[in-house]
C-alpha cells in the first residue's frame, strides 16, 4: 500500500477491492515516524475503505485449532516464516482461511509462505495491472512513478506490465 500512496494511486484500492483490511502490525508499520510522510498522512486520516482488523476478530472457522496456523508450519516454510517481519506474518495470518481474501504482498518470502498456505496473492505490480485493465491508471505513467521510489521489481516484470497495457 505504501508504494501506491507514494505514486498517487492508493485511491484505486477501494474501487478495485472495496474494503482493504490490514492487521494492527501493518498499520503500525505504515504509521511509523520514520516512514514516508505521505503514507503516514494517508493511513492516519483513516480512510473509510481501510479497516484495521485484529487476528482475534477472525471467526474460529478461519483459524487453526491452535489459533496460529503459521506456528504449525514446518521445514523450509517455517524457516521463511521466522524471517518475515511482524506485519507480513500478521497479514498472512489474517488472510488464512478466508475465501474472499486476496493478500497484497511484495516481499518474496512472504509470497512463498502465502502460496504454501494456498492464499491468493498479488503484489503492487498486480494491483497496477488490474487497475490498468479497469481503466483506472495508465500503466506507463504508474511504472515511471514507481521506478522513482525504492520499490524493487525486475525489469522483466516492469516490461510485462507495460506490454500488457500498450
Amino acid at each position: 500500500m505504501s508504494y501506491l500512496v507514494l505514486i498517487g494511486e492508493v485511491e484505486m484500492l477501494p474501487e478495485l477491492y472495496g474494503e482493504v483490511w490490514v492487521p494492527p502490525a501493518v498499520e503500525e508499520e505504515l504509521l511509523h515516524p520514520e516512514g514516508p510522510p505521505e503514507v503516514r498522512e494517508q493511513v492516519g486520516s483513516g480512510p473509510e475503505w481501510l479497516k484495521v482488523k485484529s487476528l482475534s476478530e477472525k471467526s474460529t472457522s478461519e483459524t487453526s485449532p491452535s489459533g496460529d496456523l503459521l506456528s504449525e508450519l514446518s521445514g523450509e516454510t517455517a524457516e521463511l516464516v521466522r524471517d518475515l517481519d511482524q506485519g507480513e506474518r500478521a497479514a498472512i495470518q489474517l488472510a488464512t482461511g478466508s475465501e474472499t481474501s486476496l493478500l497484497v504482498i511484495d516481499e518474496r518470502d512472504g509470497r512463498r509462505v502465502a502460496k504454501e498456505l494456498s492464499i491468493p496473492i498479488t503484489g503492487t505490480i498486480g494491483v497496477l495491472d488490474l487497475a490498468g485493465e479497469e481503466g483506472l491508471v495508465g500503466a506507463g505513467s504508474a511504472v515511471d512513478r514507481l521506478r522513482e521510489t525504492s520499490f524493487r521489481a525486475s525489469p522483466k516484470l516492469y516490461h510485462w506490465l507495460l506490454e500488457r497495457h500498450r
